[in-house]
């Protein structure tokens, strides 16, 4: 059987630390690995059910500087960004992970909110929350917020934090 079991994101070393302590504040993953080449967190406690490494790279510095260089100079490349960044968060590329509880997400929501507001050099954003009954809210047992981690860049920087409520959801 094929299961995902890690994400790995390549950062610019500098971005490291600030990834690092995003990481830590906002999620309660294990620390597996922590090298200069290399930091290591397991989501739970089977490492082959899902881990994220990030990988610092002078590459990815590069790429950065030279996407934020094109971003100022290239007005076509700039609006394909924009509407990037507008497009709805459940479209765009994200990383989806599931919480054992409602409330359990509630206390990872709020602390996304308050990083988002408290420690901007983070670059954590709390895209949009939606609860079972909200406008807009997929079914009326999913809870769903996606953060995003501007560190990681400017796409494939989104978390997608879930909740089932148990009275509700249908595939028990």
């Amino acid at each position: 059987m094929d299961a995902w079991n890690h994400a790995n994101f390549c950062v610019p070393p500098e971005h490291l630390d600030r990834l690092c302590a995003c990481f830590e504040a906002l999620f309660p993953w294990s620390s597996i690995v922590r090298r200069g080449d290399l930091v290591g967190y397991r989501l739970g406690d089977d490492l082959n059910r899902g881990a994220l490494y990030l990988r610092p790279s002078p590459a990815a510095r590069t790429l950065f500087e030279a996407l934020a260089r094109v971003e100022t100079t290239d007005r076509g490349f700039a609006q394909a960004l924009a509407v990037l960044r507008a497009e709805d968060a459940d479209v765009r590329d994200h990383q989806g992970i599931r919480v054992a509880s409602v409330a359990e997400w509630e206390e990872r929501v709020a602390r996304a909110q308050e990083l988002a507001v408290g420690r901007p050099e983070l670059g954590v954003d709390v895209i949009r929350v939606e609860r079972p009954g909200d406008p807009g809210a997929a079914t009326d047992y999913l809870y769903q917020a996606w953060i995003r981690l501007g560190l990681l860049g400017p796409w494939r920087n989104t978390f997608e934090l879930q909740a089932l409520d148990p009275a509700k959801e249908p595939f028990r």
